[in-house]
């Protein structure tokens, strides 16, 4: 009875400490696993990855095409997915900002004449009592044309998206927005600096 129980307390040891082993292994990192990719900032277009690779635009053809190759060539981190996704963020948080009236927000993503428009706009808007559009969804974002003038890189986007306007209901809005940012500048940042109609 007394070497059963012993039996029975090494192997419930041994088994105790397996199964610590097994944990404690799965639970460490190998060096294999991908780099922890750190949190987006929000209202931030997407900074480029030194040492990424060379930018192919396969689906973006004629001037836009030219225009990000030249953008390529002046800033060789430049990622073209990376700056759709990062325009997708951005007008997102623009929508949100101008509908709330988040001048400070709004601030830091457009080009000072652009900031000048949206800031008297949501000024007016806040006299008269009116609403300002809130974003249903979001339905597309493509690059529509693309140049390097200089230093600076602009970057053309169409988004198509649902906005809803108060008692208005929801309509479709269909626009073009430009992103510009200097490629020599060490603020990796794109600013809005126009809104048009498409």
């Amino acid at each position: 009875m007394g070497d059963d129980f012993m039996q029975l307390a090494i192997l419930a040891f041994v088994a105790g400490f397996v199964l610590f082993r097994l944990y404690t292994t799965l639970g460490r990192r190998t060096g294999s696993e991908p780099p922890p990719q750190p949190a987006p900032v929000q209202g931030e277009l997407p900074r480029e990855t030194p040492g990424a690779a060379p930018f192919a635009a396969p689906n973006v053809e004629g001037s836009a095409g030219e225009g990000l190759m030249a953008i390529v060539r002046a800033d060789p981190n430049f990622d073209i997915e990376h700056f759709v996704v990062g325009s997708r963020a951005a007008y997102e948080l623009i929508v949100g900002a101008f509908a709330k009236g988040d001048q400070e927000t709004l601030r830091g993503l457009l080009t000072p004449r652009v900031f000048q428009s949206y800031a008297a706009a949501i000024t007016e808007r806040q006299t008269t009592g009116g609403e300002g559009p809130e974003l249903v969804r979001l339905k597309s974002a493509e690059i529509a044309d693309a140049a390097l003038q200089g230093d600076v890189a602009r970057v053309t986007v169409k988004f198509e998206a649902e906005l809803a306007e108060g008692a208005h209901g929801v309509r479709d809005a269909r626009e073009r927005w430009t992103f510009e940012r200097n490629v020599r500048s060490p603020d990796p940042n794109w600013l809005l600096s126009r809104v048009q109609a498409a």
